[in-house]
């Protein structure tokens, strides 16, 4: 919990949280608990399929999401660039209240323990291809094979204005001014074909064409024929995502807490203002924190969604269900008046929200269930933008 400890001291802010602006479900005077679940949705297309055959543990599982809920609110979050981490878009634009693309790179950087940059700082990831298909596993490297390729590329990026920066064996960039590009967050590319990863912008054809002259560098370098030799994966090609400056975020956040395995989005949460300590990973418990709206992430399904593997897909959805239902007992800890689970799919998210409670509803507090059939296939009619 030393990660982001150094601005810590200074983001003291508390407040009281209403409404969440990415939500359509707007309960004025009540907390709500968000269980956020990527990849939780399948293709439109394939869905009954897959619906129809899961075993039966993952069907109870996968149907005990929608317990407690009422209706669906459907949204598209990004239909660009964050296409495929729909996730990151929802999670930047609630803690953050920016409706900008998520910045990634300084919070990852912090969280490996890289010191404050003034300029712009860029992810620049490295990527193992087969068949031109991005692999989920990314290559590790030895110090000194990391060493050779850093100097092996530098000088590329130097000529377009662009500085490495290194911190152990990753890789960063920083330029003096701002870059006018967005392009797909690497967490998001495995299972595409690299050339179909979306940069947009004006200076996307600047980028595509760093990118090219990197991986002709790469493709004949003696670091990965070595490793091709040796039967390890070679580094293919480099990516960069995720620009943006370190700041603070003002107003703070009316969130609590957050629990999440990403190092960006827990920088995040501190940058808007919540402490340290109410700030965590995913363990089906939030940190202590105040009365208020908190907010999980489980990213259990989200590699073998990447994939299109659905049958490591239906294996995970026990382990889901089962930190879901942990949290959903957590919540009460926090006086939440509902909990939401937020599955997300291609471009967007189903919030499964409790149905508009009429006299019987509030009181008799009547149980609801919303089935996956309901939320699962992942289609786009009657979405909120």
């Amino acid at each position: 919990q030393t990660e982001f400890s150094r601005a810590d001291k200074v983001r003291s802010w508390e407040g009281f949280h209403s409404s969440l602006s990415s939500s359509r479900y707007n309960a004025q005077t009540m907390s709500k608990a968000f269980i956020l679940i990527p990849g939780a949705r399948l293709p439109e297309g394939e869905a009954q399929r897959i619906l129809s055959s899961l075993p039966e543990a993952s069907a109870r599982a996968l149907s005990s999401l929608g317990e407690g809920a009422g209706q669906v609110v459907a949204q598209v979050l990004d239909a660009g660039c964050y296409r495929r981490a729909p996730h990151l878009s929802w999670l930047w634009r609630v803690i953050t209240r920016r409706n900008s693309t998520p910045h990634e790179a300084p919070w990852r950087w912090l969280s490996l323990g890289g010191r404050e940059q003034a300029p712009e700082l860029w992810c620049l990831t490295p990527l193992s291809l087969e068949n031109g298909h991005v692999l989920a596993e990314r290559p590790e490297l030895e110090e000194r094979e990391f060493m050779e390729l850093t100097f092996a590329i530098e000088p590329v990026f130097l000529k377009a204005g662009l500085r490495v920066q290194i911190w152990d064996t990753s890789w960063f960039l920083t330029r003096r001014e701002d870059w006018a590009v967005t392009t797909a967050p690497a967490m998001a590319l495995p299972g595409l074909m690299l050339d179909e990863a979306p940069v947009e912008g004006e200076a996307a054809e600047e980028v595509k064409g760093l990118l090219r002259e990197v991986r002709a560098i790469l493709a004949d370098h003696p670091v990965n024929a070595a490793r091709r030799a040796a039967g390890r994966h070679a580094v293919d090609a480099l990516w960069i995502s995720g620009g943006g400056h370190e700041e603070l975020f003002f107003p703070p956040t009316l969130i609590r807490s957050v629990a999440s395995d990403d190092a960006a989005v827990r920088g995040w949460a501190n940058a808007a203002g919540i402490l340290i300590e109410r700030i965590g990973r995913d363990t089906g418990r939030w940190p202590e924190a105040p009365h208020g709206d908190v907010v999980a992430v489980i990213e259990d399904l989200y590699p073998a969604w990447l994939a299109r593997d659905w049958e490591a897909w239906a294996r995970a959805l026990p382990e889901v269900a089962r930190k879901a239902a942990s949290y959903r007992e957590d919540a009460k800890r926090f006086e939440a008046d509902d909990v939401l689970v937020v599955a997300f799919g291609e471009t967007g998210a189903a919030t499964l929200a409790p149905a508009e409670a009429g006299l019987m509803e509030r009181l008799f507090r009547r149980k609801s269930s919303v089935e996956p059939a309901a939320w699962c296939p992942d289609r786009y009619e009657g979405a909120v933008q």
